[in-house]
């Protein structure tokens, strides 16, 4: 505002001043706001309830281990799989495979809804029954809610949550995950591309260039029908654009076709 020069006039105007002085701040912008349609060229985008909030950021340990891999692949260089696999607490509600289909639109959303994980699994103590499992970060303590007590108590299931041992393999986590735990913390993930035809065209950053064929691989396992990435090596300085290329991970064809 101080860069068009309008809020000096308006900050000294009786009405404002008067309202601004008992008004809380989000208020103040929204008496600006009110204010814009009579000063020439000062336009204000309010949205209630969210101006100048910063994001909440919850720190719910077994969240972030179902959706992070072991922290020993940190630094990695050559894609090692087996490496990301671990095993994360969950809870987990023990049920009559023959109400499994009702419970899970009933629970829809306290079920864990992860791509890629099974929601329901075998117990192994009872093949006439089945394990639901829950999403950690919505059954804070294993404990369940009133809500979810009143539903299970209509379709006359035990209430009592269990832990059960989830395996999480390489497969269960996605691109930009994989790359966020490998890389050092705190530095740019990159989990865009180009597409051409079978071709993935990466622009790597000079921190990333040590780990670039193991995020060329995972670019191709977690992409289907990409079977060659690449990376610009140089500085496009020729009338036609031309540009040196190195082949990160999967084959050397770089003819395609596309439509």
């Amino acid at each position: 505002l101080w860069r068009f020069g309008y809020s000096a006039r308006l900050l000294k105007t009786k009405h404002f001043r008067t309202a601004a002085s008992n008004t809380s701040f989000p208020a103040v912008w929204m008496l600006l706001a009110q204010y814009s349609g009579r000063i020439p060229g000062l336009f204000i985008v309010v949205k209630k309830n969210s101006f100048f909030t910063m994001p909440e950021t919850v720190e719910d340990k077994a969240n972030l281990e179902l959706y992070s891999p072991h922290p020993e692949v940190r630094g990695m260089t050559l894609l090692n799989r087996e490496a990301f696999r671990r095993t994360v607490v969950v809870p987990v509600l023990k049920v009559k495979k023959e109400i499994v289909n009702t419970l899970l639109k009933s629970l829809k959303h306290t079920v864990l809804q992860r791509p890629g994980l099974k929601r329901v699994v075998e117990d192994p103590e009872d093949e006439d029954s089945r394990l639901v499992i829950l999403d950690p970060h919505k059954i804070p303590e294993f404990s369940l809610g009133e809500s979810e007590r009143e539903v299970l108590e209509l379709l006359n299931v035990c209430p009592e949550v269990s832990k059960h041992n989830l395996e999480l393999t390489y497969e269960n986590f996605k691109s930009e995950e994989i790359l966020r735990a490998v890389l050092p913390e705190g530095q740019e993930v990159t989990s865009g591309f180009s597409r051409v035809g079978h071709i993935a065209h990466l622009n790597l950053r000079d921190h990333q260039l040590p780990y670039r064929h193991l995020i060329g691989q995972v670019i191709i396992d977690k992409n289907p029908g990409i079977t060659c990435v690449v990376n610009k090596t140089n500085i496009i300085d020729n009338t036609y654009r031309n540009f040196q290329m190195e082949v990160l991970a999967g084959d050397s064809k770089l003819v395609t076709k596309v439509q």
